[in-house]
């Protein structure tokens, strides 16, 4: 594995920068970096601390445990993964408590250690998501409204639990990639792990307790028709001490078409992406094992 570089990841604090101050330092992180960290973000610690603690006593259980508490509701929005998972000559070392809202689920019926904690983190940090998206698009002087709407329509969440790795040479916490949305918020615990890409050097991201981590996704790459880029980025193990990582992603929904806009678009810089639809773009993704940018070549124009 790489070595990383002594680089620090942005820093935008929400609660001293205009409108105007703040569009133009995303802008130049989304287009340098791919990847942010925001400040001052209105989510209290206090909530940020109980989703925690919930996500460490869930994963504290036996593993028929939790699979007992997830199938009260048919319907229901969560699900689960544990274990390893082989994806060629490395594996991905975690577990996955999955959060995918639909129509019918009755939050009432979710399990008690996780209900309050999942409900009131997910409306906050939808919040939080969709108006970091309208400054996304209002420094691009696009209709804010309307794009902020369409890329944070499809919210799934993820509490990931990176257990203790006995063989870090061959195990990831997940392979490197890119995420197929549109952006996603990242909250991690005290403990490093996380890393993104940038100039062909791993970079970490040293653990902030008050900071959500605002990633790039790959249909505002596609979007932007390349002038924004989608982050890389990886988990590394480590031998002694767990890890947890809560992420929100947002997306299109799956119908919705999504393309390069005719203004990203010039002699200098020609169409490099087609227009597809979110759900096929997804779809192709998950079909195969990560491998950093990949997914992108299915939008690409050779």
């Amino acid at each position: 594995m790489d070595d990383d570089t002594i680089q620090i990841v942005p820093v935008l604090d929400l609660s001293n920068l205009s409108p105007s101050q703040l569009q133009q330092k995303i802008a130049i992180c989304c287009s340098e970096w791919g990847v942010f960290q925001i400040i001052n973000h209105g989510v209290p610690l206090a909530l940020q601390n109980q989703i925690r603690d919930a996500a460490r006593h869930f994963f504290s259980l036996p593993t028929e445990i939790q699979r007992e508490l997830l199938q009260a509701d048919p319907f229901s929005p969560l699900s689960v993964f544990t274990g390893l998972k082989n994806e060629g000559e490395f594996r991905n070392w975690k577990h996955t408590l999955g959060f995918k809202p639909n129509p019918y689920m009755n939050t009432n019926l979710l399990p008690c250690i996780l209900r309050e904690p999942f409900v009131n983190f997910r409306e906050k940090v939808g919040s939080l998501a969709h108006g970091v998206a309208k400054e996304i698009f209002a420094g691009l002087q696009l209709n804010a409204d309307l794009l902020s709407d369409i890329h944070t329509r499809r919210q799934t969440m993820t509490v990931n639990y990176y257990p203790p790795c006995p063989e870090r040479n061959f195990t990831y916490g997940i392979r490197p990639h890119s995420d197929f949305g549109s952006i996603t918020l990242l909250m991690q615990d005290e403990v490093k792990g996380l890393q993104i890409r940038k100039g062909g050097n791993w970079i970490d991201m040293n653990p902030r307790k008050d900071a959500f981590i605002v990633m790039i996704g790959d249909q505002i790459e596609i979007l932007t028709n390349g002038m924004y880029k989608s982050v890389e980025h990886r988990v590394l193990t480590n031998r002694s001490i767990p890890r947890i990582s809560i992420a929100c992603f947002y997306a299109p929904a799956e119908d919705d078409v999504i393309g390069p806009l005719g203004k990203f678009m010039s002699k200098r810089t020609p169409l490099m992406y087609r227009a597809v639809k979110f759900g096929d773009y997804l779809n192709h993704g998950f079909s195969k094992p990560l491998n950093g940018k990949s997914n992108l070549m299915y939008s690409a124009i050779n």
